[in-house]
């Protein structure tokens, strides 16, 4: 969700029923959260960022849009699977019942999260949309992009992630 400011302009996360990958682009791209892309990859190249697995440098002219308003259901998980199936998900949508966010009274910044399994980070960038956003007190469901940025993470796409 390029709106909300989370990511950076020249980065997209794809997804599809199984898996899902980064792509950075050569330059800011301007496609909207549910937009069905085609990015041609020939020449790319593969590689890690701060060990994130990404197709990196695309040309935004290699992408088409193919459709718009499409929807990804994100895989209801608990923090201990996310961590233990951590590279298989990355890139992926997923949702977490039952979480406490801790460490700042607002979102931005990197805050951590416990269901009761395990604890992971989450990063909210300070010119997100809704970095400003107070921090939740009580229990909420959260759902984020399995990222990572040299630690494992989790990104929120916009506010209302949190419910």
């Amino acid at each position: 969700d390029r709106t909300g400011n989370n990511l950076n302009n020249k980065n997209l996360f794809l997804q599809d029923g199984t898996a899902g990958i980064g792509v950075r682009f050569d330059v800011a791209h301007s496609f909207n959260l549910g937009d069905e892309v085609e990015i041609s990859v020939s020449d790319a190249e593969l590689s890690e960022f701060n060990k994130l697995l990404q197709v990196n440098d695309v040309p935004l002219t290699n992408a088409v849009l193919k459709s718009t308003g499409n929807t990804i259901t994100p895989r209801i998980a608990t923090i201990a699977e996310i961590n233990a199936n951590f590279n298989a998900w990355e890139s992926t949508l997923v949702k977490i019942l039952n979480v406490n966010i801790t460490g700042g009274a607002t979102l931005s910044g990197n805050r951590t999260l416990n269901d009761g399994t395990g604890t992971i980070a989450m990063f909210t960038n300070a010119n997100a949309t809704f970095s400003s956003m107070a921090t939740p007190a009580g229990p909420v469901m959260v759902t984020a992009i399995v990222s990572e940025f040299t630690v494992k993470q989790l990104l929120m796409r916009n506010p209302g992630d949190i419910q």
